[in-house]
């Protein structure tokens, strides 16, 4: 099974269809290699998200070179170094979250990105196309309407293929003079554009009446720097587009701005726009959409419907009609505040989605503010209160504006999950506000006269003090300080023309504009006085990208700052919401679960886990889908700013991870990609902690939680209630049957508990069961990837003639029944209808038998199961009735409802080994 694509497959739904590594044993997951690319440097970082094919990994390196892995081992197969061919043969270290791969009739081919070129290499050897665009490469600056020497653009998220069209978005300088962010494709194997649509439109271009344009402005930005997802069978192509430039001050472009801000569905052959929504209108909160849209089929009953989610800055989740754009729930038009800055004017409503509810707070107060000590809470109180602050869509101000949701989100590039099985999306995002302070920028007048440091300065204001701030002071620990730079000319030259890490290129600067810039920062501090600072200012810009922190470096509200969170799509609803990750340096002082700032994806499985790195502590972690506990984490060399691949080769899974560190947590720099996968036969058999069952009864459940119990398939409800195991169902379509499973695995035992059944349902206890790994064929119900399988001793109140408690049946298995006919049309009255029963198995070899409340009622030997079933775990399994089920003739006179939840109970639950002699 392969990871082909950026975020798993080109819907962008971070779905593995796998299921070896489950619920049940991921707590035995160990790494099997690491591979290191040996050129990370002082803050650098990898965002790459490998994909695999035919059982080679592709990734990119922290200085944008391609690397081609054997993804069984990580042995290096090939590596390409752009700097070979860079202009000027320049080693560019840019944030960059992998490659993409096409085959044609020429054969394999991986696109590497590199700031603003795509290079094409031969799949198997790594080799430079010439034959692609210019010599083996498209340059990205040209074809978009502008002068190519005044672009600056980069590639953070790989191109798409759509057949023979590599589909484009970009990343460009969100400051003043910005380029614009239009999509382009170009055919995959010549280089040469095919089509362009114009995210800021022409004259007579849809759209266009939407801008107040002023004459001699440069317009940039409404770029889809979070790639570009596809739709095969439609032929579409969705993106979704950031702010327009300036981000923070809106007085040069006036109106509502398409189509920045907006989701995007496009003709994919022809560039055709089939429709928008605009999420944001005339923004200035650098309130991007920061992934590209997801695109999900939601089935209920016998229905399914196609739509487009996206994912918003603001933590909001907007579910759209795939057709039309149309929304799938309510959106109401809020007014929102207005702008007292002069020159601006703010679009007086906003769209806001009531379901789902938002995943972050939507407003900023006293109350929210930190609680972790005492000393924070004070540090917190004196900086609230020099702000101005209030609910979302306050606008920045020139007093500065706490807003929250901040411009880190909500959620991030790094998109979400989605599992189809469930209808659910499973999305980790940020809690952090920022503080959004405009300052004054004023253009030189032309009849002044100005030193080459006076025009570096103002370049700097216009275009680099919204990250490193206005006195060159940084935003530590995410944006480093300019004063007293420990570099030479060249050295600064260099970083200024070529980008470094998190900071974009810019290029475009002419040698005197360079040169300029370069006097002003190596001046001393306060040297350099405005040329142009008399009279009223021309324009605002954003006084520094800074997150409201405390002393210690983290959010300054009440915590969690970084969440996870399982959201029902088809209602509207969270299901869940959990801390996701820590910060080291509260931890060390006893300060837990707090969550923090994550950049990186989440990738559900069949295996009923969600894989997800991302946080500041360094860790990757598995959780369980039904509940969002956390069941396995392991502690990275450096931070995976990244999104997991899960794949198979050879029958074994995988789940790799690019651990490069850096990022905007500024943790320390790495360049690792590690590979986890279960232990083998002989790993497992030298494991301290997979001890043999003691012949001494122990307790499966503690009475008061559920340790050591994870939730497989379906989605029924598990939870502790006055000392016992109670399993409800929910209606639903995704499957009819949940099982609870042990995380320990018997061969030979004897269990006993106590059970309790609803009055026309059913249950069963699983045992010796196992996991399906992969899709089989055969009848759909019991054949996907993660569907407990297993002999099942069956719990039901005696019914209308339905078999009862006692007898075996296959679950799963492709058996049916394994009791005989004779014991189902038998039956018996062993179990209390009403009542707690003791139920008794013996699986000795082959051999299962079974009692009821103390009444011998099975006595079943199966070679053929025993073969692949000698091991395995125990399993509570339930099972809803659908509408289908509730409209059989046995179930009529009832009054139960598909509805209508319906309960079972465990208790008492023990279990010890027997040997196979007895």
């Amino acid at each position: 099974m392969h990871w082909s694509v950026y975020r798993g497959d080109p819907k962008g739904n971070q779905h593995a269809p796998l299921a070896q590594i489950h619920a049940a044993n991921v707590h035995t997951l160990v790494p099997v290699w690491e591979y290191h690319t040996g050129d990370a440097s002082q803050r650098s970082t990898m965002h790459a998200n490998p994909i695999v094919v035919d059982g080679v990994m592709y990734i990119t390196t922290p200085s944008l070179k391609a690397v081609a892995l054997d993804a069984r081992t990580g042995r290096e197969i090939w590596s390409f170094d752009p700097s070979k061919y860079n202009d000027g043969h320049a080693v560019i270290r840019l944030r960059n979250r992998g490659v993409a791969y096409w085959k044609g009739g020429g054969g394999e081919r991986i696109f590497d990105f590199v700031k603003d070129r795509v290079y094409a290499l031969d799949g198997k050897t790594g080799r430079l196309i010439p034959s692609f665009g210019k010599g083996g490469y498209i340059d990205l600056r040209e074809n978009l309407g502008v002068d190519p020497s005044t672009v600056g653009l980069e590639m953070t998220s790989p191109g798409a293929v759509y057949r023979n069209l590599l589909i484009l978005g970009s990343r460009v300088n969100e400051s003043y003079d910005g380029s614009p962010g239009h999509i382009r494709a170009y055919d995959a194997g010549t280089g040469q554009l095919v089509w362009i649509f114009h995210t800021i439109p022409r004259e007579g271009q849809r759209g266009h009446e939407t801008w107040k344009w002023v004459e001699g402005e440069t317009y940039g930005g409404a770029n889809a720097w979070g790639g570009i997802t596809v739709d095969e069978e439609r032929g579409w192509v969705f993106a979704a587009t950031g702010s327009a430039t300036e981000d923070f001050y809106g007085g040069f472009r006036k109106g509502s701005n398409l189509f920045a801000n907006s989701v995007l569905a496009l003709d994919g052959a022809t560039g055709e726009l089939k429709w928008h929504y605009q999420t944001v209108r005339h923004d200035i909160w650098d309130y991007d959409n920061p992934a590209a849209p997801i695109l999900v089929t939601l089935t209920t009953g016998t229905t399914s419907k196609d739509a487009v989610v996206q994912l918003t800055k603001m933590g909001f989740t907007f579910v759209l009609d795939r057709d039309t754009g149309q929304p799938l729930f309510p959106v109401q038009d809020m007014p929102v505040p207005r702008s007292n800055v002069p020159g601006e004017e703010t679009w007086p409503t906003q769209p806001v989605p009531l379901r789902p509810p938002p995943l972050i707070r939507q407003s900023l107060t006293e109350a929210d503010l930190t609680n972790i000590t005492p000393s924070a809470r004070e540090y917190a109180l004196k900086e609230f209160r020099k702000y101005r602050s209030g609910s979302i869509y306050t606008p920045p101000s020139l007093q500065g504006t706490l807003t929250l949701p901040g411009h880190l989100g909500g959620s991030e590039w790094h998109g979400a999950s989605f599992d189809a099985s469930l209808n659910v999306l499973y999305a980790n995002v940020n809690e952090a506000p920022t503080i959004n302070k405009l300052r004054a920028v004023h253009d030189l007048p032309a009849d002044a006269a100005e030193s080459p440091a006076q025009l570096g300065r103002r370049i700097y204001e216009r275009t680099c003090a919204a990250c490193h701030g206005a006195e060159r002071q940084g935003v530590p620990p995410q944006t480093p300080s300019l004063l007293d730079l420990k570099k030479s000319r060249q050295e600064i030259e260099a970083v200024i023309l070529q980008g470094r890490n998190s900071m974009p290129a810019f290029g475009y600067f002419r040698p005197r504009e360079t040169s300029a810039l370069i006097a002003y920062l190596t001046s001393a501090q306060g040297a350099v006085t405005s040329s142009g600072a008399a009279g009223l200012p021309d324009r605002y810009t954003i006084d520094g990208y800074t997150v409201f922190t405390d002393p210690d470096g983290v959010p300054a509200i009440s915590p969690p700052w970084g969440t996870l969170n399982a959201i029902d799509l088809v209602k509207g609803d969270i299901l869940w919401k959990v801390p996701l990750g820590e910060y080291p340096q509260l931890v060390a002082k006893g300060i837990r679960n707090t969550g923090s700032m994550n950049f990186g994806g989440a990738v559900s499985t069949s295996g009923g886990l969600i894989f997800v790195a991302a946080t500041a502590d360094e860790k990757i972690r598995a959780f369980e889908k039904h509940s969002g506990r956390v069941l396995w984490e392991h502690k990275l060399p450096a931070a995976g700013y990244a999104t997991p691949s899960v794949y198979m080769i050879d029958g074994r899974q995988y789940v790799a991870i690019a651990a490069g560190g850096g990022g905007k947590n500024a943790t320390r720099s790495g360049d690792s990609i590690i590979a986890f996968a279960l232990p083998t036969d002989q790993q497992r058999a030298g494991r301290k902690e997979d001890p043999k069952l003691s012949s001494d009864w122990i307790q499966l459940f503690d009475g008061a939680t559920l340790k050591g119990w994870v939730h497989m398939n379906g989605a029924h409800t598990y939870t502790v209630e006055e000392g016992a195991i109670v399993g409800r169902t929910v209606e639903s379509s995704a499957s009819m049957n949940s099982f609870l499973c042990t995380t320990r695995e018997f061969d030979d035992f004897e269990l006993e508990l106590d059970t309790m059944v609803d009055r026309v349902t059913n249950q069963g206890i699983q045992i010796r069961s196992q996991v399906r790994p992969v899709q089989t064929t055969g009848r759909s119900f019991e054949t996907f990837a993660g569907r407990v399988n297993g002999p099942q001793v069956e719990v039901r109140r005696f019914y209308k003639g339905q078999p009862t408690t006692g007898l075996i049946y296959g679950e799963a298995l492709g058996t049916n029944w394994l009791s005989s006919q004779q014991k189902i049309d038998e039956g018996h009255h062993h179990f209390i209808d009403e009542g707690w029963n003791v139920l008794r198995i013996v699986a000795r070899g082959p051999r299962i038998q079974t009692w009821v409340n103390g009444h011998a009622v099975e006595d079943l030997v199966n070679e053929d199961v025993y073969k692949t079933h000698p091991r395995g775990f125990i399993g509570l399994q339930i099972h809803g009735l659908s509408q289908r089920e509730v409209a059989l003739p046995l179930y009529a006179g009832s009054g139960v409802t598909a509805s209508e939840p319906l309960l079972s109970r465990w208790r008492n639950i023990r279990i010890r080994s027997i040997a196979r002699s007895q």
